[in-house]
C-alpha cells in the first residue's frame, strides 16, 4: 500500500513539473513585413510552453487573421503579439521604398526594422560648384520596415517608409547612390 501511495505522489509530482500541453498557433508560410496575415499562413501545434514565452492560443486565431505583420514571420515559430500591427505598413500617407547600400553608406552599428533613420542625400560632386559644397546637405526622415542581405557582398537591402511627398525624391536619388542612412535616436 505504502508503494502504491509513493507511486501515486511520484506521478503527481512528474506530472505537475512537465506541466499541460495546449494548441497554439505557429507560422506555417513565410510573411513578409507590412503583408496582411492569413489562415493559410498559420498552424495548430500542440505543446507545453515555458512560462517565459507568450504564444498565441489557437483558439484565438480569429482575432490574428487580418492583422499585419510587424516582423517577417518565419515558418515553424510560434506567433505572438509582438509580431503583429493593426496598422498598415506602410501606414496612409507613406510610401514604402526599396535602398541597396554598399556598407559604406549604413552605420557601423546594424540598423534594425523600427530604427528611426535619416536619410541623407549626398551631392553630386560633378555639378556642385566648390562654393556650393559646404551647404548642408538635405535629409529626409525615415523608418525602417525591413532589413536583408544583398545578393553582392557588401550590399544591404533596406527597405524604408517615407512621407509619400518623398518617395519619388529617396527612390531616384537612391538609383543614383546618393543617399546615406544616420541612426536617430526617435522622439
Amino acid at each position: 500500500m505504502a508503494l502504491v501511495a509513493a507511486g501515486g505522489l511520484i506521478a503527481a509530482a512528474v506530472l505537475r513539473t512537465v506541466g499541460t500541453t495546449a494548441e497554439y498557433l505557429a507560422v506555417s508560410t513565410t510573411v513578409e513585413v507590412g503583408s496582411v496575415v492569413d489562415r493559410s499562413d498559420l498552424s495548430t501545434v500542440r505543446i507545453t510552453v515555458d512560462p517565459a514565452l507568450k504564444p498565441i492560443r489557437a483558439s484565438a486565431a480569429d482575432q490574428v487573421i487580418g492583422r499585419f505583420a510587424a516582423v517577417a514571420l518565419v515558418p515553424g515559430t510560434l506567433l505572438t503579439q509582438a509580431q503583429l500591427t493593426d496598422t498598415a505598413v506602410p501606414d496612409q500617407g507613406q510610401q514604402l521604398v526599396g535602398l541597396s547600400l554598399p556598407q559604406e553608406r549604413l552605420p557601423a552599428e546594424r540598423v534594425k526594422p523600427g530604427a528611426e533613420v535619416l536619410l541623407i542625400v549626398t551631392t553630386d560632386d560633378r555639378t556642385v560648384s566648390n562654393q556650393q559644397q559646404t551647404a548642408a546637405p538635405m535629409s529626409i526622415k525615415a523608418t525602417v520596415v525591413d532589413v536583408r542581405a544583398g545578393a553582392k557582398e557588401g550590399i544591404t537591402l533596406l527597405n524604408v517608409a517615407v512621407a509619400e511627398r518623398d518617395g519619388p525624391l529617396v527612390a531616384s536619388r537612391a538609383a543614383a547612390g546618393r543617399i546615406v542612412v544616420a541612426l536617430t535616436t526617435g522622439d
